[in-house]
């Protein structure tokens, strides 16, 4: 019991302590994945105001040179202040120019000299500005000659005829400065791309290779192609090593550009490890303290439960003097309480019963002893009156001398026990009685083992026997035989017989000599095996006594049982009391 109550406390602490450490790993890594996608999507989203600051710069310089153009002035002297505008913004800016109807530029570069012809690069962006006056409008994307790789935002200067569009190159080479700075230690990945995929800034390289030519690239099994197209701003992508790798979408407010971050999870995996091993310290420390707090409660219960249990199993065997009293206030002590007054309790009850008991015991062997002593005498003195009777007046003396020796045997101090020799002796004087009595010699045959002479029995338990011998096997005394009487030790017992070669009876009349019944002859009540059977069951127990044996014409044996231990001690106090 002890060792299920531990491991049932073991489990169940830490169980307790295993799943709220689980809860917490679970939680705190569904937190760390919600702040690492609140980070990053702050980040984009700080990256989307960067891009519409830039472009609400640029559009305020467009305008701001659109002001300062007055219809019918040359375009030179646009120059200066182009120049200035260029050097205050340097970083977002490569060039500052004048578009003319014959493509060619006026610029505040000094090496706008140097590409200055006309070029059929600006003509989508000359017409497309042209046609829209007072709006400011942008390319995709492109490689130009004299800026790179740039993107060209125009406005058409108002009131000028032929038109002209005043427009500047962004510095887009700005832009992954900025993104490799983020990206910088491999903690972000992020990358600016177009409606068609194609990649305007940021390098993701070690997720996939750029196409140069096309600017595309290809993200895991995902194109940039199919990132632009999606319309959802969070799904994954597979690697060739099958590990996934997430991939967050922003659309810009400006421009019909979206801005991506990519990341295979390593960052988040190494604090991911890191928390795991934390928590399995936890785990750990937590089986300990599990372990500790189970023995303690184990112990706390164990321990008066055993002491209980064993006073239990002390009182289960018998001992009635064990207590259980535990100083404790709680349940354990007040089961201790009632149990120490439960044992006492039986104590008074069996030794009330016990008292009981012997009394009974005591008044039944006293009044089966009183009735012994009249009884011998009531039918030795009826043997003298048929001597009488028949004259045999010699032989008086001898039955008195008989009687005498009967009577001081059955009158001496009956708590002194006596030898089966003795009775045996006292067995031959009442045979020398009935002889003269009956004019009969019924012979006594001993076949007793020489170490049982001395087996100590109580007085008086044989004559009875020998006496219902001569009563009823020989009708009396009318029938002569003989009486055989046996002691030997049988299956652990002292066994003593009486045999005679009488007229026997049934089955139902032995029965019967051990009942309680009356007399057969009239005004005489003869007290017969009966009362040796009782006699010998209330010193002994009722494991001994007496069983009758007869068959009719075959004769009767009487067999008496007693312990072979022959405890004399214990004898002489039965008979004491």
């Amino acid at each position: 019991m002890s060792f299920k109550l531990f491991v049932l406390c073991l489990l169940f602490v830490f169980l307790v302590v295993s799943g709220v450490t689980q809860l917490s790993y679970r939680y705190m890594r569904k937190e760390m994945q919600n702040n690492n996608d609140f980070y990053v999507r702050q980040i984009l989203s700080k990256v989307d105001q960067y891009l519409t600051l830039t472009s609400s710069s640029i559009q305020t310089q467009l305008h701001a040179i659109n002001a300062s153009y007055v219809p019918g002035m040359p375009l030179e002297n646009l120059k200066p202040e182009m120049g200035q505008l260029l050097e205050l913004n340097q970083g977002l800016v490569k060039n500052v120019y004048v578009v003319c109807p014959d493509l060619g530029i006026i610029g505040g570069s000094p090496l706008t000299v140097v590409f200055e012809d006309p070029r059929e690069e600006r003509r989508p962006f000359y017409e497309k500005a042209a046609a829209h006056k007072g709006e400011v409008i942008y390319t995709a994307p492109y490689e130009s000659l004299s800026s790179g790789w740039t993107v060209t935002m125009a406005k058409y200067l108002t009131g000028s005829e032929p038109p002209a569009v005043v427009a500047l190159d962004m510095d887009l080479s700005a832009f992954e400065s900025m993104f490799m700075d983020l990206s910088r230690s491999d903690l972000l990945n992020m990358g600016i791309i177009d409606g068609q995929g194609m990649l305007i800034a940021g390098f993701p390289r070690r997720f996939g290779a750029i196409d140069p030519a096309t600017r595309r690239t290809v993200i895991g099994n995902l194109s940039s192609e199919d990132i632009a197209a999606t319309t959802e701003s969070f799904f994954t992508a597979i690697n060739q090593s099958g590990q996934p790798i997430e991939i967050l979408k922003y659309p810009a407010s400006r421009f019909d550009w979206s801005i991506i971050s990519v990341n295979d999870d390593s960052r988040m995996m190494q604090s991911y490890r890191r928390l795991r091993s934390h928590f399995w310290l936890l785990m750990a420390g937590g089986l300990v303290l599990s372990t500790c707090a189970s023995w303690l409660v184990t112990r706390y219960i164990r321990k008066p439960v055993h002491f209980l249990r064993n006073q239990m199993r002390a009182v289960k065997l018998g001992s009635l003097s064990a207590e259980a009293e535990l100083q404790r206030s709680d349940e354990f002590g007040e089961l201790s309480r009632t149990f120490n007054q439960m044992i006492r309790r039986i104590q008074d009850l069996v030794h009330d019963r016990e008292e009981t008991l012997e009394t009974k015991r005591l008044m039944e062997i006293q009044v089966l002893q009183s009735q012994i002593n009249p009884h011998f005498l009531y039918n030795t003195l009826g043997s003298i009156s048929n001597i009488v009777g028949l004259g045999q007046y010699d032989k008086v003396d001898t039955v008195v001398f008989s009687l005498i020796r009967i009577l001081e045997y059955g009158i001496a101090d009956a708590s002194r026990p006596v030898t089966l020799q003795e009775e045996l002796d006292n067995v031959k004087d009442f045979i020398q009685v009935q002889n003269l009595r009956y004019c009969k010699s019924f012979a006594v045959m001993e076949e007793i083992e020489p170490e049982l002479y001395a087996y100590p029995v109580f007085r008086m338990f044989l004559q009875p026997i020998v006496e219902n011998s001569l009563f009823h096997g020989y009708c009396g005394g009318r029938t002569l035989g003989s009486i055989r009487i046996r002691s030997f030790r049988e299956s652990g017992r002292v066994v003593v017989t009486v045999e005679d070669q009488g007229i026997g009876m049934s089955a139902a009349a032995a029965e019967r000599l051990l009942q309680d019944t009356p007399s057969c002859t009239p005004g005489r009540k003869r007290i017969g095996l009966r009362n040796i059977h009782q006699r010998i069951q209330l010193y002994y127990g009722s494991d001994y006594g007496l069983t009758v044996h007869s068959r009719l014409g075959e004769g009767t044996c009487v067999r008496a049982e007693f312990p072979a231990s022959g405890d004399k001690d214990k004898l002489v106090k039965e008979l004491a009391t």
